[in-house]
């Protein structure tokens, strides 16, 4: 284990130091502002066999990567260049139903969260294709009118959105943000990638089949995206399917909550972060709150990606926490939930 952290915080390295000898991590990194200082920040293991993970590693964050997706979009919503409550049709005319919005879209109520025509991973990660398909999908129910995680197509949505209103990528308008998180790395850049391992053999396949109907749906197509050859390989790594393969430094990630006032002006930014949509997630099957982008537990605001990535924090406090826990090997939740038990024990 490498980095720093601030005094009052070593219980946060023992912690992470305990899941990388006892073999629950291989290799990630933890990053955490609290008050507005960096007051941890660590990395530890390996990002590939036989190189060690660095300060600078990226990894695959999954849904964690979404709000960055939707902050691309709040962005130009504060340039004045795309409207809350105006129609999707306005911006991409393929979506042709006049009663979707922005908000919907940003909320995930649009109602387009599966692909109907099966799709191969490398029609998944060929931009026009991937969401030509998405916008021939029918309806799932009528924008509004109910909520359902975007899983896979929230990231081509809002991209459509924003190439329509401005011509820009969602990746284009990140770069923007100056942090270490990225839709499309640069061929230079992806020697830092780390390369992702499926912790059981049956991972893929539980993750796809684990919930409903429409969970397996929305997940197993495109066919195939869940495998190391798609996840290691340079389409995954250097395309943009934004709802998912943000690649990302917990520093980074972490820093991205860390600058929101400075990314949004603050009446946008306090629209952003509150509840918009709230009832049964028809894909999750649970109850949920979410935001323009975030998702809400009470006070605690983010994001969590399947394969055990997460970042989020107090963001209602100025002087709350803002954390990051990114790894390489994919599995449940518990070694991230570790850490931030850990941190909020100390607060």
């Amino acid at each position: 284990m490498n980095g720093t952290v601030a005094k009052g915080f070593e219980p946060v390295a023992a912690a992470f130091q305990e899941l990388l000898e006892d073999g629950r991590e291989t290799g990630a990194s933890v990053a955490a502002y609290v008050g507005g200082e960096l007051v941890v920040d660590l990395w530890g293991g390996w990002a590939a066999p036989g190189k060690p993970w660095q300060a600078d590693t990226l990894t695959t964050v999954f849904s964690a990567g979404k709000p960055v997706a939707a902050l691309a979009v709040l962005k130009r919503v504060a340039d004045g260049l795309i409207g809350l409550d105006e129609p999707v049709q306005a911006y991409w005319p393929a979506f042709r139903h006049d009663s979707g919005t922005v908000r919907h879209a940003l909320a995930h109520q649009l109602g387009l969260p599966a692909i109907a025509e099966p799709l191969t991973a490398a029609e998944g990660l060929d931009w026009a294709r991937c969401t030509g398909a998405i916008f021939d999908s029918p309806l799932e129910w009528e924008p509004g009118t109910a909520v359902g995680e975007h899983a896979l197509t929230y990231g081509n949505i809002l991209g459509a959105i924003l190439r329509g209103a401005t011509g820009e990528s969602v990746g284009d308008v990140v770069r923007g943000f100056g942090l270490d998180v990225h839709f499309g790395v640069p061929a230079h850049e992806r020697g830092r990638c780390a390369e992702l391992e499926h912790a059981t053999p049956d991972w893929p396949r539980e993750s796809v089949s684990g919930h409903g109907e429409l969970w397996a749906r929305a997940l197993g197509n495109p066919a195939g995206l869940l495998d190391l050859a798609v996840l290691n390989g340079d389409a995954w790594r250097g395309g943009e399917l934004p709802a998912v393969n943000l690649h990302a430094t917990a520093r980074g990630l972490a820093g991205v909550y860390h600058a929101l006032p400075r990314l949004l002006p603050p009446e946008l930014l306090a629209e952003a972060l509150a509840p918009q949509a709230v009832g049964v997630d028809r894909l999750l099957e649970e109850d949920a709150v979410w935001t323009l982008g975030w998702r809400r537990d009470e006070d605690w605001v983010g994001m969590g990606g399947i394969g055990g990535s997460s970042a989020g924090g107090r963001l209602d406090d100025p002087d709350g926490y803002r954390m990051a826990y990114v790894t390489r090997r994919l599995a449940d939740h518990d070694r991230g939930n570790l850490i931030y038990d850990t941190l909020e024990a100390g607060l």
